[in-house]
């Protein structure tokens, strides 16, 4: 137990540096921001999709969040939401860029996202032209939800605490992988997630949904560790829209809608992902 301990966070500790300097930015990015953003979606109808998929690129919970509001207030189109949750990645990206070996990974997975949110939200948005909405709601409301830990802390103080709380998740499952390693295997542990087999991005596609981080860590790091595929990881990312989905569940009264949402990207992912596992 103690050899585990000590080979966990032998390799977790030189990602602190990276992660704190990650999530540095994202507050910084976070709080100048939001607002240029927010009306840059709602006034740039025609190019939603494009845009929303740059924004949602930048790895930070506002984006997704600002696009359900907008989406629910009919100022975006369902291919802009749709771009902006696919480009959606949480935190897989500030865990690839605290590993300087995945490089290539990480400009890899950014490329992707974007081609894949802009080809799928301007295609959506050729084949469904509006939504209804049965109820507003204020966006001032929506973006509680990403707010709910600052109380007046600065960015350095939320900076800390995201990677700390990030460190601590990645620990608990980088702990938890190596001793099913040791305990069963890795042959095993290959069995089990279906490691190979296209199976595993349709996996990986529903764990994404996951409406918080546990989704996105568990994906790269079940990915660092060579037991998920590149395509599986896609999938999954694709999936990971944050805070974004959430807000649609609590908020949104068109449930109908949101199922087509779901359906949508589900249906994107697992499709991509299985192909990026072929090919």
């Amino acid at each position: 137990m103690l050899h585990i301990l000590e080979h966990s966070l032998e390799d977790l500790i030189p990602m602190l540096p990276f992660l704190f300097l990650t999530y540095l930015l994202m507050e910084y990015i976070e709080h100048r921001n939001n607002q240029k953003f927010e009306n840059l979606l709602a006034r740039t109808q025609k190019l939603g999709p494009l845009i929303g998929s740059l924004l949602g690129i930048i790895p930070q919970c506002g984006f997704s969040v600002i696009a359900s509001g907008l989406y629910m207030n009919q100022s975006i189109s369902l291919g802009t939401l749709l771009a902006v949750f696919i480009a959606t990645s949480d935190d897989a990206i500030p865990i690839l860029i605290a590993q300087p070996k995945q490089a290539q990974t990480l400009f890899v997975i950014i490329g992707l996202k974007i081609i894949v949110a802009i080809v799928v939200g301007y295609l959506m948005d050729g084949l469904i032209q509006s939504h209804r909405l049965s109820n507003n709601h204020s966006l001032h409301d929506i973006h509680e939800h990403c707010k709910e830990e600052e109380h007046g802390h600065g960015i350095i103080y939320l900076a800390l605490l995201h990677t700390f709380k990030i460190f601590v998740f990645v620990f608990i499952v980088n702990f938890a992988l190596t001793w099913l390693i040791e305990e069963i295997g890795a042959d095993t542990l290959n069995y089990i997630l279906v490691h190979g087999s296209i199976f595993q991005p349709v996996i990986a596609a529903l764990t994404g949904f996951i409406p918080n981080c546990a989704a996105s860590v568990i994906l790269s790091q079940l990915y660092l560790d060579q037991v998920l595929s590149f395509g599986s990881l896609f999938a999954g990312l694709m999936t990971s829209t944050g805070l974004g989905l959430l807000v649609l569940l609590r908020m949104y009264d068109n449930k109908k809608d949101i199922l087509r949402i779901v359906l949508i990207m589900f249906v994107s992912a697992t499709i991509i992902g299985i192909f990026l596992q072929l090919f």
